[in-house]
């Protein structure tokens, strides 16, 4: 019952957007608007997908009450999917489904590097059924989803490559979850470490 309530919160960018869409209060380039809330709520649900990660490594004792958001932590990842998904397809609509949109694919930077991430989020998505789990085995599958580190480098020179205005504000959540990455592979190294010289 409560994994479904925390379930339901996380829908609930879905349901705000389409309460925005009907409204008809996106302003006057509403596809453009869109656009940046699907991509800036995308980093949070990435940053909450390496937080819960984050706190699995030290050993985090959960709360009942918090148990339920450790137990949804795939259904975060590919809920981060479809809102990235969202993104990219807005990103055709300003573009007006041209060729030029591909071809600023794969000569601007912010666009590279957005791609590159989308393509690793992508995999672990598809990746992410219990039946593929079986058939890879837990520590082939676990060791492909570590990749999801490599998509988050990607997804902040995306971010990085075109915020501008709030340049701070990107940069401070950004400079945060490197320093819990930091601190989650310190942790791990020097844990593998004690355990070897055991």
């Amino acid at each position: 019952m409560i994994r479904n309530i925390y379930r339901i919160f996380l829908l609930s960018p879905f349901f705000y957007w389409a309460y925005l869409i009907l409204s008809g209060t996106l302003g006057a380039e509403p596809a453009k608007s869109l656009n940046h809330k699907m991509g800036e709520m995308a980093l949070y649900f990435l940053i909450l997908n390496l937080a819960i990660g984050l706190l699995i490594d030290l050993k985090f004792k959960w709360p009942t009450l918090l148990r339920p958001l450790l137990q949804s932590r795939r259904f975060i990842g590919v809920t981060a999917f479809f809102i990235l998904t969202g993104h990219v397809f807005l990103y055709f609509v300003m573009e007006a489904f041209e060729f030029q949109a591909i071809e600023q694919i794969l000569t601007k930077r912010y666009l590279i590097f957005g791609s590159l991430a989308f393509t690793i989020v992508l995999i672990l998505a598809l990746t992410s059924f219990d039946a593929v789990i079986r058939w890879m085995s837990v520590k082939k599958w676990k060791r492909l989803h570590r990749t999801v580190y490599v998509a988050s480098l990607f997804f902040t020179i995306h971010i990085l490559s075109i915020e501008k205005t709030d340049l701070i504000k990107y940069g401070l959540i950004l400079g945060l979850l490197l320093l819990a990455q930091l601190i989650r592979w310190g942790v791990v190294y020097f844990r593998k470490r004690s355990q070897s010289q055991v």
